[in-house]
C-alpha cells in the first residue's frame, strides 16, 4: 500500500484514513470511494469483505503487452509489420532490419513519454529523420498496438521532415482503445471529446508528440496505459564497454547500451525484493557469490562492489564494478534485467543480442530463467544468432528477417528450422 495502513482480519480488509484512496499492488488501480460510500456494499461501514473487492477489481496483476508494430519508411522498414507474444525472438542475418525494429521501438517510446523532441540537440532527442533510401516520401508512419486485459489500444505516429535544412515534425498522431478515439492530432493541435461529449482542443509544439503531454484524467484518462506501457518498457542493447564505473545519481531506466547501469542499480536497490531476487539470481551462476555493496567514491558518486567467498580473507573476495571483466559486467546487466521483470518494476523488455560478451556456461542458465519467468504478465522480445538462445527459446517464437538485397526493404516470417537439424548446425550451414 502507498501511505495507507491494510489489515486482514477474518477475510477481510480493513483500511484507516480517507474514503477515497488508491490501491497500487500488482499493476493494479483500484478506487475504494464506491465501496465506503456504497451501503450495500459495507459492512459495519468499514472494513470491506475481500470477496466483494475482489470481485470488482480482480486479482493479480493487469497483463500489458505489445503486440504489433508497424514501420513505413524508416531505413529498410517499408510497410513492415510484426506481431509479439510474450516471448519472441527475432532472427536473421546481418543487414536485414532487427536491430531498426528495436530502434523504431526506442524512438516511439522516446518522443511518447515526452523523453525526446523532433530537432532537437539532446542525448534523447532525433536530430533528423532516417528515411528509406529509394522511397521519395518525406513521412514516416508509425503504429503501435497494446494489449491490456481485453482491450485493444493503437496508438499511431506519422512524423515528416521535408528538406534536410528544415527540422522534422509532428503532422499527425492518434490513439484510440477498442477503436474509440482517446485524441488526434494534426498540424492545427490536438483534438478530443470531453466527458460530457464537448469537442475541445489544444494548440502544441509540432516537435512534441501529443501522448507525451496529455495529462489523463477525465475522457483522456485510458491515455495514462499507453503512457505507462512505453514508460516502463525496456529497450537494450547492452555494451559492458560503455558502462560507467561510477554513478552520480539514480536513473529509473537504462540506456540503450546500459551504460548508466550503476545509477540504475542504485534506484532499484531501494527495493528489497528486486535486490533480494538479483543476489538469489546470481548464485545460481557464481556459486561464490555473497552480497552488494555501494561504495562512496565522491560527492554524490557511488561504484558497486560484489563480494565473494574467499579463504584469503574477507578483502580479497571483494572487487569493485571496474575489476570485473566486460562478460561479469554483461551478465549482471541481464541478471538486473530479468529481476525488475520478475519484481514488476519493469513489465516489457527488448534486448539486442544479449548473448554478446556473456559465455556459454553463463548464458543458458539466464535463457531458461527468463522463459520460466515469460507468460502473459511478462514481455521479452529477443535478437540473437546464438544457438543457445535459438535451442532453449525454440523455433516456434522465432520470427525471421531477410531482405533479397542492399535495396529492397525487410520482410519477416515465422521461422523455420529444417527437420533433423539442430538450430546450431543450421547456423553454421548459413540457413539462419
Amino acid at each position: 500500500s502507498i501511505g495507507r495502513t491494510w489489515i486482514w482480519d477474518n477475510g477481510q480488509f480493513g483500511i484507516a484514513g480517507l474514503n477515497s484512496v488508491h490501491l497500487r499492488a500488482h499493476y493494479l488501480t483500484a478506487t475504494f470511494a464506491d465501496y465506503l460510500n456504497n451501503p450495500a456494499w459495507m459492512e459495519d461501514a468499514n472494513p470491506v469483505p475481500f470477496s466483494r473487492f475482489k470481485q470488482k477489481c480482480g486479482t493479480g496483476a493487469t497483463p500489458i503487452m505489445i503486440t504489433r508494430l508497424y514501420v513505413n519508411n524508416f531505413r529498410c522498414l517499408v510497410a513492415f509489420e510484426a506481431k509479439f507474444e510474450s516471448l519472441g525472438l527475432l532472427c536473421g542475418p546481418n543487414g536485414s532490419g532487427k536491430s531498426s525494429v528495436f530502434d523504431v521501438l526506442k524512438l516511439i517510446r522516446d518522443l511518447a513519454t515526452a523523453e525526446a523532441v523532433l530537432g532537437g540537440e539532446g542525448p534523447r532527442d532525433i536530430r533528423e529523420l532516417e528515411f528509406t533510401n529509394w522511397l521519395d516520401s518525406t513521412v514516416q508512419e508509425f503504429e503501435l498496438t497494446v494489449r491490456k486485459n481485453d482491450h485493444e489500444f493503437e496508438y499511431k505516429l506519422h512524423i515528416e521532415q521535408r528538406h534536410d535544412d528544415v527540422k522534422p515534425r509532428v503532422v499527425f498522431e492518434s490513439a484510440t482503445c477498442d477503436g474509440r478515439s482517446l485524441f488526434t492530432r494534426d498540424l492545427e493541435g490536438v483534438s478530443f471529446v470531453r466527458a460530457d461529449g464537448t469537442k475541445s482542443s489544444f494548440p502544441l509544439d509540432w516537435r512534441q508528440a501529443a501522448l507525451g503531454s496529455i495529462q489523463p484524467y477525465g475522457s483522456l484518462r485510458d491515455t495514462e496505459i499507453l503512457q505507462d506501457t512505453l514508460r516502463n518498457t525496456l529497450i537494450l542493447r547492452p555494451n559492458p564497454r560503455s558502462m560507467e564505473l561510477e554513478s552520480k545519481g539514480e536513473s529509473r531506466r537504462p540506456t540503450l547500451s546500459m551504460d548508466n547501469l550503476l545509477a540504475w542499480y542504485r534506484n532499484l536497490a531501494q527495493e528489497q525484493e528486486w535486490t533480494d531476487i538479483l543476489r538469489e539470481s546470481l548464485k545460481e551462476v557464481w556459486p561464490d557469490f555473497v552480497a552488494f555493496r555501494q561504495q562512496d567514491t565522491g560527492i554524490n558518486a557511488k561504484t558497486l562492489q560484489l563480494r565473494f567467498d574467499s579463504d584469503q580473507g574477507r578483502e580479497a573476495g571483494l572487487y569493485s564494478f571496474h575489476q570485473l571483466s566486460d562478460g561479469e559486467k554483461a551478465l549482471l546487466a541481464l541478471y538486473m534485467i530479468r529481476a525488475a521483470l520478475e519484481s514488476g518494476r519493469n513489465g516489457i523488455v527488448f534486448i539486442d543480442e544479449p548473448d554478446n560478451y556473456v559465455g556459454l556456461p553463463e548464458l543458458q542458465p539466464w535463457v531458461l530463467a527468463m522463459c520460466e519467468l515469460l507468460d502473459e504478465d511478462h514481455q521479452a522480445i529477443l535478437i540473437s544468432h546464438h544457438p543457445e538462445v535459438l535451442e532453449n527459446i525454440g523455433d516456434e517464437y522465432g520470427s525471421y528477417l531477410w531482405r533479397d538485397n542492399h535495396t529492397s526493404p525487410t520482410r519477416i516470417g515465422p521461422l523455420r528450422i529444417p527437420e533433423g537439424l539442430s538450430a546450431g548446425e543450421a547456423i553454421r550451414r548459413g540457413w539462419l
